[in-house]
Formats: C-alpha cells, structure tokens, sequence
C-alpha cells in the first residue's frame, strides 16, 4: 500500500492531526512536528498564531480559528478572542474566579473573558475530575 504524503494545505490534514495527537508547521522554511501535549498554549495575533509549547514559541500563518478546529476539546479550550489553552499545563488552582485569570505551572497568568468564565470553570473542574 503506498503511503501518501500531506501538506499543511490539505483538506484531510485537519483529521489527520487529530487522531495522531500533533499540529504540523512552517517554521524556518520547514515542516515540523509539534506533540500537542507539548503546546502550552496558543495566542492569536491577526491572521498569526503564537504556538507557546514548554521549550520554544513558534509563529504560524494561521489563524487562531484554524487551530481550534483541530485541536482535541477535550484538553483544549479557547478563553478568550485571543488564547486557547492546554488544560494539561494549568496549575491545580490555577483558575481563579475573582480575577478571571488562569495560572499555568511557568506562573503566566491568562485573562479569561467574561463570555468564557463559566464555561472554562466547568471544563476546568469536569478535566480535575478525570
């Protein structure tokens, strides 16, 4: 069986990143692999996405969108117009209600918008239960 090979333009790429648990970028004029349990987070700026992962931030020409689209639901969550997070990398009290702001193990506080709170508190307590 021949094994077919897929760019980042193509129209199966979104399910195959899901199932094989890693995004695929342009970085420094090549393709590369990035395990999602590795991302930390994602920051949307315009048409440009920050990928922060543990060790290193990547800039993608797609848009923040795009990656919630692909990404499992079940660990990622957006939380405002501009983050999606790894619920994985949150610290045990990480969200705070009174100030709406999730702390991460690094200690980087994130805004969660005022929209996003309830829904971000329930993912938050439903993953903690798992």
């Amino acid at each position: 069986m021949k094994q077919s090979v897929i760019t980042p333009s193509s129209s199966a790429l979104d399910s195959l990143e899901l199932k094989s648990s890693v995004i695929k970028l342009n970085y420094s004029n090549r393709l590369i692999t990035i395990p999602t349990d590795k991302i930390l987070r994602l920051e949307g700026d315009c048409n440009y996405t920050v990928v922060h992962t543990q060790n290193k931030k990547y800039v993608s020409a797609r848009t923040l969108k795009y990656f919630e689209g692909i990404l499992d639901k079940n660990y990622f969550v957006r939380v405002h117009k501009s983050h999606i997070i790894n619920m994985l990398h949150i610290k045990d009290n990480g969200v705070q209600l009174n100030n709406s702001e999730i702390k991460f193990e690094e200690g980087k506080l994130i805004e969660v918008s005022r929209r996003k709170l309830k829904e971000v508190v329930k993912k938050f307590r439903s993953y903690n239960k798992v």
